[in-house]
């Protein structure tokens, strides 16, 4: 049982480091947001894990309100989107708080962050394929989501594995190292960055088809971008 902290040293937890590695968005939204909310999470007994367990339960349920929502509900699913990008620095808070940093809580938030990035592409790509007609062919707005969502993965995938396979030792890490220009630009248009505010903004403004078009090109073309990166280090001709 950790000693009770105080409001102060709550918030002093986090490092320095950390806050400077934070995209825009949450450096000045989302971070600020999480101390006192975190606290209040911290105060009644939330563990971390179950901060990650509930951002997964509503990210089910707004991907699920998304498939068949009208502008009002499309609104209203957004913003409980931008509620589970601020758990995303919750969870990480109160882990730091209770001393429960470690490959379970790693585990669990990497699996609430990909929850996000697999079930909301598909439920846009629903959405889209239901209340919006294509230019192209029946379906279009489906093949666009599942892009999405595989590239994304795919990319996380294969660098995983590259670090696993401890072939980073000398360039490799590199790629997604802090304070590249590909983890900065991964960070900006993520989920503490600005996918859930571009969300909210799409869902008012009615811009869905270009929000996914969007994700669905920069995640193909950051796929592509790994995997190039990849490949030519491990040199297979």
């Amino acid at each position: 049982m950790t000693e009770s902290l105080t409001y102060i040293e709550f918030k002093s937890l986090l490092g320095e480091s950390k806050r400077k590695s934070d995209p825009i968005f949450c450096r000045f939204i989302l971070r600020p947001l999480s101390f006192p909310v975190g606290w209040l999470f911290y105060k009644s007994g939330m563990k971390a894990n179950m901060v990650s367990f509930l951002s997964i339960l509503i990210t089910l349920i707004a991907s699920f309100m998304i498939v068949s929502a009208e502008k009002g509900e499309l609104i209203f699913a957004s913003l409980l989107m931008l509620f589970v990008a601020l758990t995303d620095c919750i969870d990480g808070n109160i882990a730091r708080a209770r001393k429960e940093t470690g490959p379970s809580g790693e585990w669990m938030d990497a699996l609430s962050g990909y929850s996000v990035y697999v079930f909301i592409p598909v439920s846009l790509g629903l959405h889209l394929n239901f209340f919006y007609s294509s230019d192209f062919f029946s379906g279009f707005w489906i093949l666009v989501s599942s892009v999405a969502v595989i590239s994304n993965l795919y990319m996380r995938l294969i660098y995983q594995k590259y670090i696993n396979a401890g072939l980073d030792v000398n360039s490799g890490g590199a790629i997604k190292a802090t304070g590249s220009l590909f983890s900065k630009l991964s960070g900006e248009v993520g989920l503490v960055g600005w996918m859930m505010p571009a969300l909210c903004a799409a869902s008012l403004l009615e811009l869905l088809p270009i929000y996914l078009l969007f994700y669905g090109c920069f995640y193909l073309l950051s796929a592509l971008a790994v995997f190039y990166s990849l490949i030519s280090r491990v040199s297979p001709f």
